[in-house]
């Protein structure tokens, strides 16, 4: 008879919910949310897609595990995995417990460059080599590169579907005054039109419908996807693409572009706007 298998407890912290106009107004505003949640259609963000991604895995392997939205403490020998949330709430979790700390915990190592010292952190996670290479300067070789799980199941290739367009063009340009390539989306549709291509474009956070459906039915139409996109340390939307077998066309800048990077006091690492390990 084999071990029972431990359950793994996984903290996708979410901020506390504070009033806003009168005292307790933050239950009521909560309480709605929740019922127009389905009429909303808000597409999931990556970190919210990286966490379902990961409990579907661990479901699919016979995994037992437990997700947690506040900082309780589990059993005192539990397995423990801390994904995302605010500082002040993973600090007394990760203090109290042995934990593998992941990738949205962190914008920047010097935010909590004494993770190790301060916490029983063993390891502290990065989707990809050129991320993982910006923190090791702080935490050393304990900070391994874990690629985040893609539904294979769901996002698989339709052949069933006529492909309509030559082109999906995924815009997720978020730092227009630091590009080296001035006007490049401009530029590239300009370049598609010219070659007599059809294309759609979609823009990251503004789905058509708002929908998240409505990009794998564009994507089950499309021969190839163009992904216009500065810094990514996976990029969850263009491996569905890549699940479906959409090919990928990338611009790539080779280096970090996040304007914030300025403030930091590590050098820039040269990043990349798809996680490979090497470009």
């Amino acid at each position: 008879m084999s071990p029972t298998k431990k359950t793994v407890h996984i903290y996708n912290l979410r901020p506390r919910e504070r009033d806003r106009w009168i005292p307790g107004d933050r239950y009521p505003r909560a309480l709605t949310r929740a019922l127009l949640r389905p009429w909303r259609g808000l597409p999931p963000v990556g970190l919210s897609k990286l966490t379902g991604n990961l409990c579907l895995g661990l479901a699919k392997i016979g995994q037992p595990h437990q997700l947690h939205h506040r900082p309780d403490l589990p059993p005192g020998e539990s397995v423990i995995g801390i994904l995302h949330g605010p500082l002040e709430l993973v600090r007394p979790l990760a203090r109290a417990r042995r934990c593998v700390t992941g990738v949205g915990i962190l914008d920047f190592p010097d935010q909590w460059p004494d993770l190790f010292a301060e916490s029983k952190a063993i390891r502290h996670l990065q989707s990809c080599e050129w991320s993982a290479a910006y923190y090791r300067p702080y935490y050393g070789d304990r900070v391994p590169t874990w690629a985040v799980g893609i539904d294979t199941d769901t996002y698989s290739p339709r052949p069933d579907v006529p492909k309509e367009l030559d082109f999906l063009v995924y815009t997720k340009l978020r730092w227009p005054e630091e590009h080296p390539e001035p006007g490049l989306r401009a530029h590239c549709l300009d370049a598609l039109s010219a070659r007599g291509l059809r294309w759609h474009e979609i823009v990251y956070g503004r789905y058509p419908k708002g929908r998240e459906d409505s990009y794998h039915a564009l994507l089950a139409r499309s021969r190839a996807m163009l992904f216009l996109c500065e810094n990514e340390t996976q990029g969850i939307a263009y491996n569905e693409a890549l699940s479906m077998g959409v090919p990928i066309l990338a611009w790539n800048p080779r280096r970090w572009l996040d304007p914030n990077r300025h403030a930091q006091p590590a050098p820039s690492p040269t990043g990349t706007s798809v996680a490979v390990r090497n470009f």
